[in-house]
């Protein structure tokens, strides 16, 4: 009878190995997390930086708001909604509002054809309301 019976599974040789590997791949993720920390720390810093900027150049605007901008009313007045400041006029709202994914091609072509496009609306909107009603 032996009082010390080494199994047959893992080596003691085997077993430093693996543990020296865990070892040095715990020290690395150390040092990776511990970079990674500093720059989501540095990049906070720069954020409230920045924000603090903007809050100081936006205090000291003469203009803060966009309503009140006067060349933004001439804008209105002269093009968006011709001889009145009307901010959600037809033309104010194509022209201004962003454009997703299946209307961007056809934004595309009226853009290189301006003219072509504005044409062919107002003959859509004459043919629905010259209709008569039903009897």
């Amino acid at each position: 009878m032996k009082l010390f019976h080494e199994s047959e599974g893992i080596t003691r040789r085997q077993f430093f190995k693996g543990a020296g590997m865990l070892t040095v791949a715990a020290v690395i993720s150390g040092v990776f997390a511990k970079f990674g920390f500093d720059v989501f720390a540095a990049s906070d810093d720069y954020i409230a930086k920045r924000v603090a900027g903007l809050y100081t150049l936006d205090e000291s605007m003469a203009i803060r708001k966009s309503h009140e901008n006067p060349e933004i009313i001439q804008i209105y007045k002269d093009f968006l909604s011709p001889g009145k400041v009307e901010c959600v006029s037809p033309k104010a709202h194509h022209l201004l509002h962003t454009k997703y994914g299946n209307d961007i091609p056809g934004f595309i072509a009226e853009l290189k054809n301006p003219h072509l496009v504005h044409e062919a609306e107002p003959a859509a909107n004459e043919e629905t309301s010259t209709e008569e009603p039903a009897a």
